[in-house]
């Protein structure tokens, strides 16, 4: 899918809660988050006549029923909606709702649709904990929940770095960049020095990854409004998007290191007529290292099989020429329901909107934003303007 929606609905309004371990219910998350993009916008729950939901299952309080989507939105307070959905393809899902609420209004479908993802992700990780375990839908061997993604990201880690002589300390320089970052912001939850070598001593949670490459699980919510008619300070214009998708399992693949990534992001970027180093900012995907090294390559700012050795030559802070992950990206700030598409959405809109205080990048007017969910299952990429 590939559009553009460059004079039409604007992000008019965005808000975000996000604590390691919240003694919040996963509902009372989602309201503080969608309150606070309400009040931006200017609206009030009665206001809201489009609705778009995720979260990862797991990450909400039982009893987790059917139509969980229609439980938020009554505890919200949503009533008489136009349009409503519930979007399930993790990570990349806040980008596609933003599109999927734009072309609703574009369309009369709605006039102000509340986007909103998230949960407890404490929830989920204390079970996998326990030992509980469920069966993938292509195999037919049960697989322990406390190996999934990573098992599958370590693979294709040690995958890329054979095929192409990928070396460790150049990927976790990718973590050391994103702590520059951190540093700036003080929303962040990890902050101070870090070298390579900290990356690389620290532990091995599945070879080659460490500990400090992969993004910490939190409880929050990242909420957006998408409107044609709110009355904002700051509007953000959907310049272009595309989406790519591979239900297959990983290893099923002919090629497992030519993503979706590699076709949404080139889509995206060329539907807005840019490139990724003529963008303010770019905002990418960082569950884990892997990810970044993967996103830069097809974003075109490194060359196929050197995405390894980007961060090493290249600084990702808002002076930068190619501004990266300016918040610190999900490995410091954390990943709210094992989702780091909101939070990155999140960042851009604050970049664009001049509110990043020490870390903002000056006169930023485009930025590009790509998330991915499951195994690089899917990749969603939006370029916004103002």
């Amino acid at each position: 899918m590939r559009g553009s929606l460059a004079m039409g609905p604007t992000v008019a309004g965005y808000g975000q809660f996000i604590e390691r371990k919240s003694s919040l219910s996963s509902m009372e998350i989602f309201a503080r988050a969608s309150s606070e993009a309400m009040g931006m916008a200017g609206l009030s729950p009665g206001d809201i006549d489009g609705f778009l939901f995720a979260t990862t299952p797991g990450c909400v309080e039982p009893p987790e029923r059917m139509m969980l989507a229609d439980q938020v939105a009554g505890y919200l307070g949503l009533h008489g909606l136009g349009y409503m959905e519930h979007l399930d393809i993790g990570g990349a899902s806040f980008n596609a709702m933003v599109f999927r609420a734009a072309r609703a209004v574009d369309a009369g479908l709605a006039r102000n649709v509340l986007v909103l993802g998230g949960g407890k992700g404490s929830m989920r990780k204390e079970a996998a904990l326990a030992g509980h375990s469920y069966e993938r839908y292509y195999t037919p061997a049960a697989r322990a929940r406390e190996y999934l993604p990573l098992s599958d990201y370590a693979i294709l880690t040690s995958h890329y770095n054979t095929v192409n002589g990928g070396e460790d300390r150049g990927r976790a320089m990718i973590a050391v960049r994103e702590r520059e970052n951190a540093n700036l912001n003080g929303g962040a939850f990890f902050r101070g020095p870090l070298d390579a070598d900290d990356i690389l001593e620290s532990p091995v949670v599945s070879d080659p990854l460490h500990l400090l490459e992969c993004a910490s699980p939190s409880d929050g919510a990242s909420a957006f409004i998408v409107s044609s008619s709110a009355g904002s300070d700051c509007s953000v214009s959907i310049l272009s998007y595309s989406e790519a998708h591979d239900p297959r399992p990983l290893f099923e693949r002919p090629e497992m290191l030519k993503t979706p990534a590699h076709r949404s992001i080139p889509s995206a970027m060329s539907a807005a007529g840019v490139s990724a180093g003529k963008v303010d900012l770019v905002m990418l995907y960082d569950a884990f290292t892997t990810m970044v090294m993967l996103e830069v390559e097809a974003a075109g700012l490194a060359e196929r099989g050197k995405g390894w050795k980007y961060a090493e030559e290249n600084s990702f802070g808002p002076e930068s020429s190619t501004p990266i992950n300016t918040n610190g990206g999900t490995l410091n700030t954390t990943q709210p329901a094992f989702m780091s598409g909101g939070v990155i959405l999140h960042e851009a809109l604050e970049q664009l909107c001049g509110r990043a205080g020490r870390r903002q990048v000056k006169g930023a007017q485009r930025a590009m934003v790509n998330a991915i969910g499951g195994i690089m299952n899917h990749s969603t990429t939006i370029v916004l303007g103002v």
